[in-house]
């Protein structure tokens, strides 16, 4: 096997021969850079926790055992996660996966990072920047584990080996840029304490595995009965099923249920630990064209003998703001479509538009601008300006802020000659400016969907 050299802090993600050696300065080499040396990992292998990984998504890995902390990710057009980044952590002082609180132990599992503190907001010994973890997650509260406060998060001393009380920590440079590789509630965090591998092949196998097993228990939504729903799940584990019959009624009125409703998901991410996979993915109920996003579902599925995949646990990482306080989404996605005469019909164009509107006030707060910009209609006029000037101005507002909030309540629509107006209330908060006022939107249908193609404000 070969032997590959890691010159790590200098470049981290750099693997050189060891023949290499010779050809590098002496005043490296006697330099205060760690040189390690590390056996070659097989190029038809990758970490057995790391299933499938969305497309351009990434993935952290921690390993206790070696103290490290790994980036991985998966780029179009490759159908496999490559290492991209590498670098030193600190995890608890104490061995072993995390139980209690006060037990100064890292929990062992998958996770997601929930939220992001910057610098100005942490004491000194975070560092420069920390992102809070969702433990103890729904299997583990269920398994009687507790503690809070796990996060990821920098250093204002030297950093040690096993020196935290339960979180992980990084250097203050390598923190400082995880904010670029990290989407909140869908970048797992992955804490073993030895990575292992498995082969492409294996990866593939399981992957087509666990995504037939999905498969099949969605399938059981659209046509199966209670009892062979219930069959995906663990006899340990029984889920609210409260909702099944008012989603049974729902899914009846369409005239053929496989042609005109059905569930469908989209960036799904499959990840183990031990013999717990992690299916998280985008959950849609489609309508014909129409889709209503109900949030992002996690499912906890344990490998067993028979069968050999079952949920033990069932919940949301994310629930889209439009089902928050609905006792089930689904039922409440499925609620936009109305009875008439055995056939299901959208409740009115205003739900899609309101809809719409909600979409675009989030597009705007997460200054995503592409997003924001698909909203106009491409004859869009308003103050003056055309769509291409409105929404140049509204990039270089973005930029000048930290950060944009756009709110909107009190909606009223009203349909006119050529479309929808929709007027409300709005409250904008940015970094550098604040304002409320009346909002009116005039919008026109284009190619199905709702287009704003004038916007009108008027200041409180």
């Amino acid at each position: 096997m070969k032997a590959y050299v890691l010159i790590c802090r200098w470049l981290k993600c750099s693997w050189l021969p060891s023949s290499w050696l010779l050809f590098l300065p002496a005043s490296l080499l006697m330099s205060s850079w760690l040189l390690i040396f590390v056996p070659a990992v097989s190029a038809g292998s990758v970490p057995a926790a790391l299933i499938a990984l969305p497309e351009n998504e990434n993935a952290i890995l921690v390993e206790k055992q070696t103290q490290k902390f790994y980036i991985y990710t998966n780029e179009p057009p490759f159908d496999r996660v490559k290492q991209i980044f590498e670098t030193a952590c600190s995890t608890g002082e104490v061995f072993g996966p995390k139980h209690k609180d006060g037990d100064k132990k890292t929990p062992e599992g998958i996770y997601f990072l929930i939220d992001e503190y910057e610098e100005r907001y942490l004491t000194p010994i975070y560092g420069k920047r920390a992102f809070p973890i969702d433990y103890p997650n729904f299997v583990d509260t269920r398994l009687g584990k507790n503690g809070s406060a796990i996060w990821i998060h920098g250093t204002d001393k030297a950093l040690k080996s096993m020196d935290t009380n339960g979180c992980i920590a990084v250097e203050n440079d390598d923190v400082a840029m995880l904010s670029d590789y990290i989407t909140l509630h869908a970048t797992p965090l992955v804490i073993v304490e030895k990575i292992q591998q498995i082969t492409l092949q294996e990866q593939q196998h399981k992957k087509e595995l666990v995504q037939s097993f999905v498969d099949n228990w969605i399938q059981a939504h659209l046509t199966g009965s209670y009892h062979h729903y219930l069959s995906f799940y663990s006899p340990g584990y029984l889920p609210d099923i409260f909702w099944w019959e008012s989603w049974v009624k729902l899914r009846k009125t369409a005239d053929d249920p496989m042609e005109n409703i059905h569930i469908q998901t989209s960036d799904i991410g499959i990840y183990q630990h031990q013999d717990m996979v992690v299916v998280v993915m985008d959950f849609w109920l489609v309508l014909k064209e129409i889709r209503q996003f109900l949030g992002r579902r996690k499912l906890f599925i344990q490998e067993s003998n028979s069968p050999a995949l079952q949920i033990i646990g069932d919940t949301f990482q994310v629930l889209d703001k439009a089902h928050k306080d609905s006792a089930e989404p689904l039922v409440a996605a499925a609620s936009v479509l109305h009875t008439s005469a055995g056939k299901a019909v959208l409740q009115s164009d205003h739900a899609s538009a309101l809809e719409m509107v909600h979409q675009w006030l989030a597009a705007w707060s997460a200054e995503d601008m592409d997003a924001y910009a698909a909203f106009y209609a491409p004859g869009f006029f308003s103050d003056g300006m055309n769509k291409t000037q409105w929404v140049n101005r509204k990039k270089r507002l973005s930029g000048r802020y930290e950060y944009i909030k756009v709110t909107g309540k009190d909606f009223t629509i009203k349909k006119n000659q050529n479309g929808l107006e929709i007027r409300f209330f709005q409250t904008y908060e940015s970094s550098g400016f604040s304002t409320t006022g009346t909002k009116q939107l005039t919008l026109v249908k284009k190619d199905g969907l709702w287009k704003i193609s004038q916007e009108n404000w008027k200041e409180k």
